[in-house]
């Protein structure tokens, strides 16, 4: 402010250690590199909810070209990150988020049979489809991990972060 005679906005200029501070949705790590900011995690975390809720009028092709236009953008902007193990974790919860929205779309446990069914499940993972249990605890059950497994959400379009910035 002296020596240039600019003013400075105390709100978004501060003082303090790299890492401490997020600049443009990245933070720099002890080690010096570029790590994604909690909060744009969070933000990603909210539109991943957003984008896969069950109750939208959407085909499934929609629901996949919807996600798609959404994370490559996500996927550009966060390209420079150098910490894989944040991707690897927002990776699969997403995945699990998907796996639920294929859950609740399924509708009633007749609905959830026949897709268990079409997907390859044995006789003993179609016992799934009876159960009371809550979308989100199924969507890491087993049996979803198998018939639903990252190859076959893969196959269908439906990729996530770690899969397109190779975490």
């Amino acid at each position: 402010m002296k020596h240039l005679k600019l003013s400075v906005n105390t709100d978004k200029s501060g003082t303090g250690r790299p890492w401490d501070r997020q600049f443009l949705g990245y933070r720099i790590t002890r080690e010096g590199k570029l790590s994604i900011d909690t909060k744009r995690l969070e933000r990603h975390k909210s539109k991943v909810r957003q984008l896969w809720q069950a109750n939208q009028s959407l085909t499934s092709q929609q629901l996949v070209k919807q996600w798609r236009s959404y994370l490559i953008g996500w996927c550009n902007y966060f390209s420079l990150t150098q910490v894989p193990w944040q991707l690897r974790e927002i990776g699969g919860w997403t995945r699990r988020h998907i796996r639920k929205c294929f859950w609740l779309r399924w509708h009633n446990r007749k609905g959830r049979y026949n897709a268990l069914k079409r997907l390859g499940a044995n006789a003993r993972q179609l016992k799934l489809a009876s159960s009371s249990r809550g979308a989100w605890r199924i969507a890491s059950s087993p049996t979803m991990h198998v018939v639903l497994n990252n190859k076959r959400l893969k196959h269908y379009g439906l990729f996530v972060a770690d899969d397109l910035l190779g975490a």
